[in-house]
Formats: structure tokens, C-alpha cells, sequence
């Protein structure tokens, strides 16, 4: 994880230098895009002290010319399994496993936009349906075969999702995102997307 949080640090001071520029010279080395863009394959992994979290995502955003920021909404598919039952113990335990289904809207920043590298930093806020399923009473029969009693109630869930990146030749993303949910802890990690749309303006 503190591997995760150097890169995360990296990434937005190389942001926060760009930021530094003059509205007029930002503009200046940035190259105009189309607007919308299409994030149809996004997948990542982030990983506390305790949990990990796999999540799937698809995103809709619209590129503002100026300033250059981008809006738009993302629906995520997540999971995360969290084992607390060893079965070389023996002994009763339970395994909690928790799923999510949101919606997001997000901003982001973008500096040097439209470069074969650019780089982006900005928030998404979630809302949906997270689902708990808890094996309870977990047992060991004589053969090994675990015996498992099974706990299950849907929630209403949130996550706050800052997250920076950069965006290879306007169609790959590579980014860190930290994960702050109302209901786990909070977790920070990797993710790879891959985008239809923005395009220099004129192809």
C-alpha cells in the first residue's frame, strides 16, 4: 500500500506543477479534443491493511474547451471478498463477502490534454446498492468439506473516489484511485481503461 500512495504522490505533484502555469500557456500546450469520450473497459484493484477490491467500471464523459475539465457519470461493479476463516485451523470462523452496484458523477482536470501523454486529476462521488453476504458458523466436516450457514441483507452504500492519472495517446488510461466507502475501509490501488472519443478536433 505504500507503494500505491509513492505513485499516487508522484502523479499528482507532476499535476500540481502543471498547474502552476498561466491559464494562457496551459492552453497553449493543450490540443483540442471532441467531446465526448467513452471509457468501455476499466478495471482496477485497490487494497487496504485488511481488504482488497476488484471493481469494473464504464464511464461517460463530456471535455470541456475551457477550462479544461472534464464531467461526466461512471457505473461500477465491485466486490470484496474478505476471509476471516482459515481451514487449516479448524475452528469456527465466518467469511464476508461484499458487492456493489453505483453510479458516480465525476470531474476531472486536464493537463497538457491532447498529447500523446497527458495527465488527469479529479473526484467521483457514488451511490448505490452494496449486498453482504456473511457464511456463518463456518465448520469443518470429518472428510474437510466446509459447512457453511449463509447470512445475506442488501444496503444502500457511498464511496468518495479521488483519483489522478495519465492518458496515453487519448485512448489508454493508467491511474491510482483511492477508495473511501461508507461501509469498509478505505482502499487505494491501480486501474487500466481503455476510451473511445477524444480525439483531436478535425479527425
Amino acid at each position: 500500500m505504500k507503494y500505491y500512495l509513492a505513485i499516487l504522490a508522484i502523479i499528482f505533484s507532476i499535476g500540481a506543477i502543471n498547474a502552476q502555469e498561466s491559464s494562457d500557456s496551459e492552453s497553449a500546450s493543450s490540443i483540442p479534443v471532441k467531446h465526448w469520450e467513452f471509457d468501455y473497459f476499466n478495471y482496477g484493484v485497490s487494497g487496504g491493511q485488511e481488504t482488497m477490491y476488484l471493481f469494473f467500471t464504464m464511464a461517460l464523459r463530456y471535455n470541456f474547451d475551457t477550462p479544461l475539465i472534464d464531467v461526466g457519470g461512471e457505473f461500477t461493479m465491485g466486490a470484496t471478498p474478505h476471509n476471516r476463516y482459515d481451514p487449516l485451523e479448524m475452528t469456527k470462523g465466518a467469511i464476508i463477502k461484499r458487492s456493489h452496484f453505483m453510479l458516480s458523477p465525476v470531474a476531472h482536470y486536464n493537463f497538457r490534454r491532447g498529447k500523446n501523454a497527458s495527465f488527469y486529476a479529479g473526484i467521483g462521488l457514488g451511490f448505490g446498492l452494496g449486498t453482504r453476504q456473511v457464511f456463518e458458523g463456518c465448520t469443518v466436516d470429518t472428510e474437510g468439506n466446509i459447512l457453511e450457514e449463509l447470512d445475506t441483507h442488501k444496503y444502500f452504500v457511498a464511496a468518495l473516489t479521488p483519483r489522478v492519472g495519465i492518458e496515453l495517446f487519448r485512448h489508454f488510461r493508467i491511474g491510482m484511485l483511492l477508495r473511501i466507502p461508507t461501509d469498509g475501509e478505505v482502499t487505494v490501488g491501480p486501474s487500466i481503461s481503455l476510451t473511445l472519443g477524444g480525439e483531436k478536433k478535425g479527425r
